[in-house]
């Protein structure tokens, strides 16, 4: 999927513009450590990261930046252990806010993430509105309150690409992301959809 993405990108000269600009953002290090994890988080710095995860990035970034992707952060409180931790991981996530409920997978034996992320109460999530908020420099997009209803996505704990990322978005509705280094899960949602499937 993400090496598709990434031909389409090559065929648009301004997309391919845009897609060499974020590698170069990636690879400098300008891109803001934590929004880079909570989309894709890999052993190797994101220097490394092959033309195809960065063309997934874009896509992410894009749907974050054009509103047709949400983000809410819940605090855990705690950094994630080691993904062989599983039952240490899900003793911290136990302390997420009470509407949310969350199932580590013991085994994670080719499943679809880490376990599932489910909230049992509308969200608030924030949506960008397509507009930019130029008060500041660099200008950053404008923020509107997004409610999603109750559900349940995909949890990804730790390592994963971007294209991983884009996958849940596109295929599951969203996808709860908990990077290491992080006490917060970034709750990704599909607003095309409505949160779902």
């Amino acid at each position: 999927m993400a090496a598709k993405l990434m031909d389409q990108m090559l065929y648009s000269p301004g997309a391919a513009q845009v897609l060499a600009e974020t590698r170069q953002a990636l690879r400098s290090g300008r891109m803001d450590d934590a929004y880079r994890d909570r989309i894709g988080q890999t052993q190797h710095r994101a220097t490394y990261w092959p033309p195809e995860q960065a063309a997934a990035f874009l896509r992410v970034h894009t749907g974050l930046m054009s509103g047709e992707f949400a983000m809410a952060l819940i605090e855990v409180g705690e950094m994630p252990a080691g993904d062989a931790d599983r039952h240490v991981n899900a003793q911290r996530l136990s302390h997420v806010h009470p509407a949310f409920t969350v199932r580590v997978d013991a085994e994670q034996s080719h499943a679809e993430g880490d376990g599932e992320f489910c909230w049992a109460v509308p969200v608030r999530a924030q949506r960008s509105t397509g507009r930019p908020f130029s008060a500041g420099l660099p200008p950053s997009p404008e923020l509107a309150a997004y409610e999603v209803p109750p559900n349940c996505v995909p949890l990804e704990i730790g390592l994963t690409f971007p294209s991983r990322t884009l996958m849940h978005l596109l295929k599951h509705g969203g996808v709860a992301r908990w990077p290491y280094q992080s006490t917060v899960v970034a709750l990704l949602l599909n607003t095309q959809t409505g949160g779902a499937a």
